[in-house]
């Protein structure tokens, strides 16, 4: 059965049906508006986020359930980023009219997998007909008042720390794009899974959070060496990161190996990791690590925030150099 067969009112009464109202939702789904509470004593958060086929994703090597977690995913790590915890979301659906109905309640099927393990209620959206795929999800969330994280607090001397590994996704991508070089591999099935099903840090950013000392942070969703830059514009710091004590998983490592080539730049460049990067103020790193090992997420040091006009610099394998940002960018010709 196609789109066309079931027109738009059709398919939202199919794909909506199993939604429950969560905590806090007043009313959801079926009126012109959502009505939601959020906890007294926060400051209420919004963000948004637009995946289009073709440029964000393919279908050709994306289930359309797991389209649905990563674009769920991506919103939830942006409210986790700044010390938040998602709440509500809400979805924008753009489909051509010969989409298979199966497809689509996978895709919300999916929906509902990352709202349920990130403790979202989908309380609304919006469904039009157009040429291509198009998800556009905005997430609500909350914070505690004055307890926000901003990208704009880094100071000179405070560490550069990370949470987890970074460069999986991009080569995760790799295979899925290339999959004459996939062999099967548990590491590589890995790889893969961390591009397709991103997992944000919800629980590790409120710890860092309430840990107290971190200064700066954000998600890693355009690559290491782009979103220490938007730290050290916003912050007007410099920063060193040490090439060396950036954290690589094995499969990473086995893939560059069998490769030929440097894994780093998988990790410096390749986005969609969706780890935490931050900054803290150095007496309170040990801290910070206690509280994230309760949360099984490991953490790493990789480098420091230095002055302003020390520019953004890598040293690795002994050479010194300036850490220009890569990694995804809409408009720039050279992006993925």
């Amino acid at each position: 059965m196609r789109l066309s067969d079931v027109g738009e009112f059709g398919l939202i009464e199919m794909v909506t049906r199993n939604i429950k109202p969560g905590a806090g939702v007043i009313l959801g789904i079926g009126d012109d508006a959502a009505l939601y509470a959020i906890p007294e004593g926060s400051w209420q958060m919004v963000t948004t986020d637009t995946l289009v086929e073709d440029v964000h994703f393919s279908l050709e090597y994306t289930t359309w359930r797991d389209l649905g977690w990563k674009a769920l995913a991506v919103n939830v790590s942006d409210i986790a980023a700044m010390g938040g915890r998602p709440l509500y979301a809400v979805i924008g659906l753009c489909l051509p009219s010969d989409s298979d109905i199966v497809s689509v309640q996978e895709l919300y099927a999916g929906l509902g997998e990352a709202a349920e393990a990130f403790g979202v209620s989908l309380i609304g959206g919006d469904t039009v007909r157009g040429p291509a795929v198009v998800l556009n999800i905005t997430v609500l969330g909350a914070v505690e008042a004055n307890r926000a994280v901003y990208r704009s607090g880094a100071r000179s001397g405070d560490l550069v720390m990370v949470t987890g590994t970074l460069g999986d996704p991009a080569a995760g991508l790799f295979l899925l794009q290339n999959p004459d070089y996939d062999t099967g591999s548990e590491g590589e099935r890995r790889l893969k899974q961390a591009h397709l099903r991103p997992e944000p840090r919800v629980e590790a950013a409120r710890r860092i959070s309430a840990a107290g000392g971190v200064t700066a942070m954000l998600d890693v969703s355009d690559g290491l060496s782009s979103d220490i830059a938007h730290i050290c514009r916003d912050s007007e710091v410099g920063v060193l990161i040490r090439g060396d004590h950036i954290p690589l998983s094995d499969a990473l490592r086995d893939l560059a190996s069998r490769l030929g080539r440097d894994p780093l730049g998988w990790a410096l460049h390749g986005g969609e990791d969706y780890e935490l990067l931050f900054t803290i103020d150095v007496e309170q790193a040990d801290r910070t690590r206690e509280a994230l090992a309760g949360s099984g997420i490991g953490c790493a040091v990789i480098g420091e925030v230095s002055p302003k006009e020390d520019g953004n610099r890598i040293v690795y394998q002994g050479s010194v150099k300036t850490l220009p940002p890569g990694g995804f960018n809409h408009f720039r010709m050279s992006g993925k």
